[in-house]
């Protein structure tokens, strides 16, 4: 999916607004109070494709733990937590400040402070506010980050390891609620991290020529006939995506009220347009000549932009060399990964006469 609403990087918006989540329970715990951050996979997923261990770190964090591992305890620091709002890591908090026969030492943490990368259920809530950790939670707050942004402008929402197939096959009706649900889950992130109030606009293909199943002639009405499926991938997800930004504005309504903030109707209206694959089906069939995709074909890329090479050292020996093609990093990549091979090949080129030429010393060289 990409987004041209505003030019910000979404990468920055994702990084941004999980160090601010760390950076504002300081404010509870004095400015030199260490803590502990506590994740589970999937938000150790979303927090990893924008930020490094260190970045974390320096938030005085004393230690990143994995919720669903047997972690050490830190009953003097407060815990961080960043979670997907499920029951499993519900019930896992709830744990952590659960103590038998008030031995305040089995406490994992002094204290919570609770953030989700999504929205929590009422009953979630409720499961929470009532349960023996609630005196121990400072402040629950949804940070929208569940959506994966792999460049500025671009994000992706895939639901599942086989979107297409619980899309769009007769056989995996069981699957097309539940993708549809987590990709519209996403598209909320996105769209409340860009903070924006869209119209929400889907394409509806035309209905298609009615055949008769027996081969008759069509102008036969009383034959019976073989019509496309009524329902419609893009006029599903679009519905679907609604009902969530219905929800979401509502509550943030509330939220500003009771607050007295800035209400979500003052934000810049825009339009999100929602479109599935019936609109351009051979795209997927041919092969596009740019330099991203040359680099896609020639190397194992992991989490979008992360490879591994092997490199020779200077005593003979090879090793394992982890890099990354990234527009935070590499500048030639940013402008050169979306043009065609032969135009970035002209580019090079043309850089390298320039650089020779404005350089004295390499001049002498070549000369030699």
């Amino acid at each position: 999916m990409e987004s041209v609403a505003r030019p910000c990087s979404l990468v920055e918006l994702l990084r941004r607004s999980i160090i601010s989540a760390i950076g504002q329970t300081a404010g509870a715990t004095g400015p030199s109070q260490w803590r502990v951050v506590v994740v589970d996979r999937p938000s150790l997923k979303i927090i990893s494709t924008v930020l490094k261990m260190h970045a974390i770190l320096e938030q005085n964090v004393l230690a990143v733990q994995l919720i669903t591992k047997n972690r050490q305890p830190y009953p003097d620091a407060d815990a961080v937590y960043v979670l997907i709002p499920c029951a499993e890591s519900i019930a896992q908090v709830i744990d952590d400040f659960t103590s038998v026969a008030d031995d305040a030492q089995r406490l994992k943490y002094s204290h919570a402070h609770l953030f989700f990368t999504g929205a929590l259920s009422d009953s979630l809530f409720s499961r929470l506010s009532t349960s023996p950790a609630a005196p121990y939670i400072k402040g629950i707050a949804e940070l929208f980050v569940e959506y994966n942004p792999i460049e500025s402008r671009v994000f992706l929402t895939t639901p599942s390891s086989k979107p297409f197939y619980s899309l769009y096959s007769p056989k995996a009706a069981d699957m097309l609620d539940r993708d549809l649900d987590a990709s519209s889950d996403r598209l909320l992130s996105a769209i409340a991290s860009l903070g924006i109030h869209p119209y929400v606009r889907y394409y509806r293909p035309p209905e298609p020529a009615r055949i008769p199943t027996d081969g008759g002639d069509s102008s036969d009405l009383s034959r019976p006939y073989l019509t496309r499926s009524s329902h419609q991938v893009a006029e599903a997800m679009a519905n679907r995506l609604q009902d969530k930004l219905n929800d979401y504005y509502a509550h943030e309504r509330r939220k500003a009220e009771n607050c007295r903030q800035r209400s979500t109707t003052d934000l810049q209206p825009s339009t999100v347009i929602v479109l599935d694959r019936s609109v351009d089906m051979y795209a997927p069939l041919v092969h596009e000549f740019t330099y991203q995709a040359m680099a896609h074909d020639l190397i194992g890329f992991e989490n979008g932009d992360k490879y591994v090479y092997t490199s020779e050292c200077a005593n003979g020996e090879t090793q394992q060399v982890e890099a990354e093609l990234a527009e935070s990093t590499d500048p030639l990549w940013e402008q050169m990964r979306h043009m065609h091979i032969s135009s970035v090949s002209q580019t090079l080129i043309d850089r390298l006469d320039r650089l020779v030429s404005e350089n004295v010393g390499i001049k002498a060289i070549s000369s030699l």
